[in-house]
């Protein structure tokens, strides 16, 4: 009787894809690196979503400003890895597109808020500075040999370096 119930009771799929993310998310370790793909939404916001190559992703995250959606982006990985044995050598790479890309430049970001840089890594010395995210962006968009739409930003974090995620009260 009660294997003739189960069998006629509807699968509601997306209930069971919620519930397959939630059990690989408890069960499977992330993975060594997470991609997070920053760019600028239809509504003039900042959204963010997440590759890795195995193991549990964040769900994708939005914010007004890009150091906004950047600092919600760090803070769902560090929650992911939290929850988690630690991962030797795990990183967060940001992939920020403040423009559509079509080759060009990729500037290496490094500092933290107040004092940041970013460096072309593709072989030019093009360098820029500023002292928040927007700023570098702002640096980028002026500079004559690298028109806004021709480059984007890539910023690598150990995970082990991330602020400690945000706990909800």
């Amino acid at each position: 009787m009660l294997r003739e119930a189960m069998l006629t009771v509807p699968c509601d799929h997306a209930a069971m894809g919620w519930l397959r993310r939630m059990w690989v998310g408890r069960t499977k370790t992330p993975a060594a690196l997470i991609t997070g793909v920053a760019g600028v939404d239809e509504d003039g916001g900042w959204t963010a979503f997440f590759i890795s190559g195995g193991g549990p992703e964040p769900v994708n995250v939005r914010g007004g400003t890009l150091t906004e959606v950047v600092d919600v982006a760090a803070d769902a990985v560090a929650g992911l890895y939290a929850v988690h044995p630690p991962v030797e050598g795990a990183e967060l790479q940001l992939a920020i597109y403040p423009w559509d890309y079509h080759g060009g430049p990729i500037f290496e970001v490094a500092g933290q808020p107040g004092s940041f840089s970013a460096r072309d890594i593709q072989g030019t010395d093009l360098a820029v500075h500023g002292a928040t995210l927007e700023e570098l962006v702002t640096a980028v968009e002026r500079l004559p040999a690298s028109p806004a739409g021709n480059a984007m930003l890539l910023w690598i974090r150990p995970v082990a370096a991330l602020p400690a995620p945000v706990q909800e009260s």
